[in-house]
């Protein structure tokens, strides 16, 4: 016997598929079952020539955090809207610090925009020592998971989505869908694509402010440093942003690299550290200039 929530998923997830909810449920179950009714008519009216597809100015704009990062980010300096930049890295090599601070900048430098920091990895006290060190992350409005916990995750993330953010940061995949999961009783393949139709659906904007939404999205990565999750989240991204150090044994020489950019430079190493209080940014570093030590500009990301 379903509950009232799996009832309700199981309904929503047939009536995607064409088929009624007992043979969905079958399905789950492992059930060999006979399909009679034929598949549901797909609409091919979105086929058509590129020079037709309607793209306004809105949907080319760019936005700078002021920061010497933006060089990374695209050619033309900073973070196109509506775009997807999937960012891993080992723990501790300083994924989220890197990232808030750039959502940070990006508020700080265009208040007319609205930024969001989704962590479902750290407590309040926890971030509010990170805004001691860091007191630009304070003017980023946050979401804690951890607040919602007797909510339907699910339910909570697609609401909140909906009044329009321009910049999402997700303190991580991995932790927001395995939320998902249990919440809403999916597989890790159907939250996986739960998150890829959210992630599609804003970035065109979909949402009630109409904005197009660029996803910053922190993914684990195994001992191996093997990127975790199915290659589908990979398809969705315009950038792989990969933070990294040069020696495991020393902790330092710290770099970010993207191994796929649409909308800037790939294979180059910038070079970065973690201050106090502060990210100092180096200068872009090319593979082959690579093993060569390079120093630090000592430039404030501030």
């Amino acid at each position: 016997m379903m509950n009232y929530s799996q009832r309700y998923y199981a309904t929503k997830k047939a009536k995607e598929l064409g088929i009624t909810v007992e043979e969905y449920i079958a399905r789950k179950n492992g059930q060999v079952i006979n399909i009679t009714e034929p598949a549901a008519p797909i609409s091919f009216e979105k086929v058509q020539r590129l020079e037709n597809i309607h793209i306004t100015d809105s949907m080319l704009q760019i936005r700078k955090t002021g920061s010497i990062i933006d060089t990374l980010f695209s050619y033309e300096g900073g973070i196109p809207v509506g775009t997807n930049i999937m960012c891993t890295g080992d723990p501790g090599v300083g994924k989220t610090t890197v990232l808030l601070h750039t959502l940070a900048n990006l508020q700080q430098n265009n208040p007319d925009i609205k930024c969001l920091f989704v962590c479902a990895e750290m407590s309040k006290i926890q971030m509010y020592k990170y805004m001691q060190r860091f007191p630009l992350f304070g003017n980023v409005e946050t979401i804690f998971t951890s607040d919602y916990l007797h909510s339907n995750t699910k339910d909570v993330i697609e609401q909140l989505f909906e009044k329009g953010y321009d910049y999402i940061l997700v303190d991580s995949i991995v932790e927001v869908l395995e939320s998902i999961k249990e919440d809403a009783q999916m597989t890790q393949g159907q939250a996986e694509k739960w998150l890829i139709d959210l992630c599609v659906k804003h970035n065109e904007g979909v949402n009630e402010r109409k904005c197009f939404t660029s996803f910053l999205l922190v993914q684990q990565v195994t001992k191996a440093g093997v990127f975790v999750g199915s290659n589908k989240l990979k398809h969705i991204t315009d950038a792989h942003m990969e933070l990294k150090r040069e020696s495991e044994r020393e902790g330092g020489g710290t770099y970010i690299t993207f191994s796929k950019n649409r909308n800037g430079v790939a294979g180059v190493r910038f070079g970065y550290q973690l201050g106090n209080n502060e990210i100092n940014y180096g200068t872009l570093v090319t593979e082959e200039e690579a093993g060569e030590q390079f120093e630090l500009e000592n430039e404030s990301g501030e």
